[in-house]
């Protein structure tokens, strides 16, 4: 027996242990335990960030307030004991890369790269930075345009068009020199592109003499009056060797179709220059640098058997397109001619007697007073030599000229269309900073420079005698200085516009838009397809009960596209899909406006037979209210209409509308919620007796619920809710494009409204020149046997009213 420290006996232990122990149900008990562990330390009251369980990083293994944000990419950060450890996780680790600095990023050589990178998807004008500052810019057919003023300037624009000068940056359109040494065999190679009844050919005789740049219309090879390329605008020149030298202008939608019949046409084969290797030592530093790069690089040339030569000089001339009657003033004040003394080398001596007459005469005239087309070139300075500090109003015109004799006009140079006396003038144009230097080194000012620069002045003369806004000039400058030249015309208080501006000018002369109004132009299908796109996307993303039902309500049944071809073919009574076309033929557009104002007989069947598919292009003026717009109908009145518009007098104006459809969706919708409201009054006074149907089983669950998991279930109510939206409504779409389908397959297109549709309106607004609202339309050729007085009736496609109008044939001839 013995003695224990706290006082008990110890003797033999009469505990028998066990002498194995059962390892599955040992680790089943620890496990047990853990679990339990566990269950006390990841609770949902530690603070956030904490990690109790799973891989942990170098970071977490840290106590809180030994955490550094810096930690993650820096590893001096962590204790010198944890940085063993810590340096393969933050190795490891991917981040974003730091950007470059401001003053890196704004390198003159990486913003050049920057520069032309940003032109891959569209190409930029040489004004685009200024445009991009001030204007809306959009994406049209290869390039980056401006498409109106941010601020409301339609109406200055127009008051500026008509008495000042706006301009117009149109270097987009692209330019082909084609170089023959026969301008005989040229003009017999491209004789198959033009027809004599639309206007003058390759072969005028005005454009030969290389004093005018002729518009004319170009058409697929011996498929007049169909198959329309567009209209482009030629001048024939000569080079150093006597050879004739061709520039044509052209639109770019159309400009790969007509390169590729040009290439057809004349059997030409493009020129390899080999493969041209980039120097990164010696890339271009500058823009200008960049530009003179681009004039060997990007300059296509095609050749034949017989020596012709076909050169794309697109994106290497700038072109400007001034309109009003004081655009010859501004383009005097502006360009500062190089006086004789300066006339260096021989080239420069060919424009002694073209600058006397532009300072003596030229540029003190009205456009108006002079030929369309008529073309002048001079040799002037950089514009910035002379620009002046503060804007400064032009002078006024002279009246006392005399009138101006072409013949005695001098011949314009050749020397602007030499490729590399273009590039010598642009190698030596002065920096800014040169400028600079140059003027604070002199006490006077200083005026002239090394690159005299050879411009070309294009008169824009519709010949209408009156106040016209499509009236002005086109002023045509060496790649390189059009940034200069646009400030410079800034400076001289013209007015600058875009494309919207530009149609509004436009439908203000009764001259159509190309490519949009144009509708049996080869590119048509493509521009009024896109167009078409655009406004089902807009309208569809509009909710339900907040479109127009343009059907239902309206009876508009194509409300975003012409469909001229249907409308065309139930006129003629025509099944097969033969394409409509314009009527162009000056000589059948006098004929047919003779008929309709009531001053000649009925045309021959013979000419009516071939023109059962034709439209006719016409113009609309509201006899008293009413302001029509695109995609408006044109139809032809009945006879109750002819009395009613008969007793009008003075502004008294006259209501006709278009009844609404018999099952409309809105009479639906009608007696749906009237039937409603009649089940809902018949069940006011009803009392549940059933005791069982008025109680209901609730849920402690869902009257205290989990925050956590309340916050998770309206996430996914509203994920769920969003895919029933989504799913509606394009269920809704198909069905409603189904039943379109299904009523214009049953409907007649011409006799969808209560009155007969003869035509569309492409082109329509409140019209500044008449005071009144006006359009430009095609109508049906055999549908103006129904017009009576050249009245009809038109009516937009958000609207019910039909308003009166008086139509009158356009003769004007499509232009760029």
């Amino acid at each position: 027996m013995e003695w224990g420290i706290d006082g008990e006996i110890r003797g033999k232990s009469t505990t028998n242990y066990p002498r194995e122990v059962n390892v599955c149900k040992y680790v089943s008990s620890r496990v047990k335990q853990i679990n339990e562990l566990l269950q006390v330390i990841d609770n949902k009251s530690l603070v956030a960030g904490e990690v109790t369980k799973g891989p942990r990083t170098a970071m977490q293994r840290l106590p809180r307030h030994m955490r550094r944000r810096a930690m993650s990419y820096q590893i001096k950060r962590f204790p010198r004991n944890q940085r063993c450890f810590a340096r393969s996780v933050v190795n490891a680790s991917k981040h974003r890369k730091k950007p470059p600095s401001r003053c890196r990023r704004r390198r003159p050589r990486n913003l050049l790269l920057n520069y032309i990178r940003r032109q891959r998807k569209a190409v930029w004008l040489e004004t685009h930075i200024w445009h991009a500052k001030r204007y809306r810019m959009i994406e049209k057919w290869g390039y980056k345009l401006p498409l109106g003023s941010c601020q409301r300037s339609f109406r200055a624009t127009y008051r500026d068009s008509i008495y000042h000068c706006s301009v117009r940056d149109t270097t987009f359109l692209r330019c082909f020199q084609i170089i023959s040494a026969n301008h005989l065999e040229l003009i017999d190679a491209l004789r198959d592109f033009c027809a004599v009844q639309t206007g003058p050919t390759f072969a005028s005789r005005a454009a030969l003499t290389g004093k005018f740049e002729i518009p004319i219309l170009l058409y697929s090879p011996n498929r007049y009056p169909r198959e329309l390329f567009g209209p482009i605008r030629f001048m024939w020149s000569t080079d150093d060797s006597n050879n004739s030298v061709l520039i044509i202008w052209v639109h770019p939608s159309i400009s790969d179709v007509v390169l590729g019949n040009l290439l057809n046409s004349l059997q030409l084969e493009k020129v390899d220059h080999g493969s041209v290797t980039i120097d990164f030592e010696k890339f271009p530093q500058t823009m200008d640098e960049w530009r003179l790069h681009n004039l060997t690089m990007k300059t296509n040339v095609y050749e034949n058997s017989k020596g012709t030569k076909l050169l794309d000089l697109s994106d290497q001339l700038v072109r400007f397109r001034l309109h009003g009657p004081k655009s010859l003033l501004i383009l005097g004040n502006v360009l500062c001619t190089v006086s004789d003394e300066n006339f260096h080398q021989p080239w420069m001596k060919d424009f002694c007697q073209n600058n006397a007459h532009w300072n003596s005469d030229l540029k003190n005239r009205v456009p108006g007073e002079l030929s369309d087309g008529l073309i002048f070139t001079i040799l002037v300075e950089d514009p910035r030599l002379t620009r002046p500090i503060k804007k400064s109003l032009p002078g006024l015109v002279k009246n006392e000229l005399p009138l101006i004799k072409i013949h005695e006009l001098p011949t314009p140079r050749n020397a602007f269309w030499i490729k590399d006396l273009r590039k010598n003038v642009l190698n030596f144009k002065l920096t800014e900073a040169d400028i600079q230097s140059k003027r604070n080194s002199s006490l006077a000012c200083v005026k002239e420079s090394d690159a005299k620069i050879p411009v070309i002045l294009v008169i824009r003369n519709c010949g209408t005698g009156s106040l016209n806004s499509f009236t002005g000039v086109d002023l045509i400058v060496p790649s390189g200085f059009g940034m200069e030249f646009w400030i410079a015309l800034q400076y001289g208080t013209a007015r600058a516009a875009g494309l919207r501006d530009q149609k509004a000018i436009e439908f203000e002369t009764s001259h159509f838009n190309f490519p949009c109004d144009v509708p049996d132009c080869v590119i048509a299908d493509l521009e009024l397809q896109a167009e078409f796109q655009e406004l089902q996307s807009k309208y569809f993303a509009y909710p339900h009960n907040r479109r127009i039902h343009y059907w239902d309500s309206l009876s508009i049944l194509y409300p975003f596209s012409f469909k001229w071809a249907e409308l065309a073919g139930e006129w003629s009574q025509k099944n097969d899909c033969e394409k409509p076309f314009v009527i162009r033929d000056r000589r059948l557009l006098s004929l047919i406006e003779k008929w309709i104002n009531g001053k000649s007989s009925v045309i021959n069947d013979i000419i009516c037979q071939t023109l059962s598919m034709a439209l006719v292009p016409v113009r609309l003026d509201a006899l008293v209210s009413g302001r029509p717009m695109r995609f408006a109908l044109i139809c032809a009145p009945n006879q109750e209409d002819f009395s009613a518009a008969s007793r009008l007098s003075g502004k008294k104006n006259i209501i006709i509308k278009e009844s609404g459809r018999a099952n409309s969706s809105e009479q639906r919708d009608l007696t749906e919620k009237e039937y409603s409201l009649n089940e809902e009054d018949k069940l006011e006074d009803y009392i549940e007796l059933n005791e069982e149907k008025k109680e209901a089983s609730i849920s402690l669950d869902s009257l205290f619920p989990d925050k956590e998991i309340l916050r998770k279930r309206k996430i996914l109510d509203m994920k769920k809710i969003k895919r029933m939206k989504t799913k509606k409504a394009k269920n809704e779409n198909v069905a409603q494009n189904s039943s379109h389908q299904n009523i214009c397959a049953r409907i007649l297109y011409r006799e969808s409204c209560s009155r007969w549709i003869i035509g569309r309106v492409v082109r329509g607004d409140f019209s500044f020149s008449t005071g009144k609202g006006c359009a430009l339309g095609y109508i049906c050729f055999e549908a103006l046997r129904s017009i009576h007085k050249r009245e009809v009736l038109f009516r937009n496609i958000t609207s019910k009213y039909f308003h009166p109008a008086r139509i009158s044939i356009v003769k004007t001839v499509l232009d760029l």
